[in-house]
């Protein structure tokens, strides 16, 4: 930050119009052809004073364009670096599952230790729901279809 040399001249006790020059030096005018007062004539001017003050401070204090461009450069720099070190890490993550977890074998283990084998063993459970259907419903069905075609004659001798 470089330093203003009008700063030692700013007054905590005057206001100033933020950073507009033109402003400033428009109310030094208003009040120097209003007043014969030397008292307000002095305030106008600590008050444009205080205002060249904070302008020149915004100059000074505004990136220039290489600042910005270095800004630009080094943000890059870590952008790339921070790509690079992503990358070595996901691949010794990546080694080291490779090195020591087999991965199918925790996945069966886990499935054992979880789910009996009839619970995704499809062939046995399509097997026994038909077994179940049957047993509940094929008595009633051929049932029903003896008494609906069927006519018995019993002939005794």
């Amino acid at each position: 930050m470089k330093k203003n040399p009008l700063a030692q001249y700013r007054s905590e006790l005057f206001g100033s119009r933020g950073v507009d020059v033109a402003h400033a030096l428009e109310y030094v005018d208003q009040l120097a052809t209003a007043s014969s007062d030397a008292v307000a004539v002095q305030t106008a001017a600590r008050v444009l004073l205080n205002t060249v003050i904070g302008a020149v401070d915004q100059i000074l204090n505004a990136p220039s364009p290489e600042r910005l461009a270095l800004i630009d450069l080094i943000d890059e720099r870590i952008d790339a670096h921070k790509l690079i070190r992503e990358d070595e890490v996901d691949g010794k993550i990546s080694s080291w599952m490779d090195d020591n977890l087999d991965v199918d074998d925790e996945i069966s283990n886990w499935m054992s230790d979880n789910f009996d084998v009839n619970d995704y063993n499809l062939d046995d459970a399509v097997s026994d729901k038909i077994s179940e259907w049957a047993s509940n419903n094929l008595a009633d069905e051929v049932e029903a279809v003896i008494k609906n075609s069927l006519t018995f004659s019993v002939i005794v001798n």
